[in-house]
């Protein structure tokens, strides 16, 4: 018996080139913090903004195989 395997990884993959430009910003902003010495600094903005571009690019693309 075969495994099922989720499209969504695979399509997520697909898609960062598209979101190549918030991956870039959240990097940035990780290395910015790195040695931030209150411990209060975040880039939870620059992260959801990748994840919302993987996400509008993936469901695009996975509901299309999901038929």
């Amino acid at each position: 018996m075969s495994e099922t395997v989720d499209p969504k990884v695979e399509i997520e993959e697909s898609c960062r080139p598209q979101c190549i430009r918030q991956l870039i910003e959240y990097e940035d902003c990780t290395k910015r913090i790195e040695n931030d010495p209150a411990g209060e600094a975040h880039c939870t903005g620059q992260y959801l903004d990748f994840w919302r571009c993987i996400d509008l690019c993936v469901a695009s693309k996975l509901f299309v195989r999901l038929k």
